[in-house]
């Protein structure tokens, strides 16, 4: 019997002077807003893959910051998925360069996100996780 072989995913959420950032996917994958998401590539480790996907995705190079919390799943394709969830938390609301995966962005007062803003329930569960470490 063979061992479980995970894809591995980071998600970063991005919080700024009390606001949450959400980026909007494009059409083809449903228009849904959520975190910065993406693959690990390589040999790359997690933190390594999340300061990629920040820079590739709103064009920001930071450090982040380790939330210590994960997810298990299977996504669309049926792959057993682990993602490793961080925080990017800047003094001030960033320059969002947005790449061409998403079609739009928008910044959410952290006192008035719900579970609704986002398309799956991970990245809800992430921003709630993110925002304890902001308090």
């Amino acid at each position: 019997m063979s061992a479980i072989v995970w894809k591995q995913k980071v998600q970063i959420v991005t919080i700024a002077e009390g606001q949450l950032l959400l980026l909007q996917f494009c059409a083809d994958r449903g228009e849904g807003f959520q975190n910065i998401t993406g693959s690990v590539e390589d040999d790359e480790t997690f933190l390594e893959a999340a300061r990629r996907e920040l820079l590739e995705e709103i064009g920001v190079a930071s450090d982040l910051i380790d939330l210590n919390f994960s997810f298990h799943f299977h996504d669309r394709w049926g792959c057993d998925v682990e993602e490793k969830v961080f925080l990017y938390h800047p003094n001030s609301l960033p320059t969002i360069k947005l790449s061409p995966e998403h079609q739009s962005f928008k910044w959410i007062s952290v006192a008035e996100v719900s579970v609704e803003d986002f398309a799956y329930p991970t990245n809800h569960q992430a921003f709630l996780k993110a925002l304890e470490m902001c308090r």
